[in-house]
């Protein structure tokens, strides 16, 4: 009985950790431009990107369920994507963090590490240890590099 309970704790505990990962992040929006050296945690049900600036006060993005958070100021994640484009579906931050596919932007190619999706709008690329989302439309870009592998 012991020994059950031992291992149900040590599932628990394992499973609950948080990941801390060292990542390189530009994001660039018509409403945000960020770009620099930070940590990317994971934690159950949620991401949040910590982005130190040279000399400025660090950039906190953090993305839960259902909604998305950037320097405390909270709306919904729904309302958030479609403010990048209505048409985007609201995980898409999410396939792009975790580097999954992006269902609407169809076929997906299969390169050394990786994938490509791409379109006349659209260019995702997911690659070893880089994650590149480009949209040409609307002027958007989502590059992210892990500074060690993922764990």
């Amino acid at each position: 009985m012991k020994r059950l309970l031992f291992v149900f704790l040590m599932l628990l505990f394992a499973g609950c950790s948080l990941k801390t990962v060292p990542v390189y992040v530009a994001l660039k929006t018509p409403q945000i431009k960020i770009s620099d050296e930070g940590f990317l945690k994971k934690g159950w049900g949620y991401k949040e990107f910590i982005i130190y600036k040279a000399g400025l006060k660090p950039v906190k993005i953090t993305i839960k369920n259902s909604y998305i958070c950037m320097n405390s100021r909270c709306m919904s994640k729904e309302k958030f994507v479609k403010n990048l484009s209505p048409d985007y579906p609201p995980d898409i931050l999410d396939n792009i963090i975790n580097g999954q596919p992006i269902e609407f932007l169809g076929k997906i190619t299969k390169i050394k590490n990786g994938f490509v999706q791409k379109n006349g709008r659209f260019y995702y690329l997911v690659k070893g240890n880089k994650i590149l989302f480009k949209d040409r439309q609307k002027n958007i870009v989502v590059f992210i590099k892990y500074l060690r592998e993922k764990g």
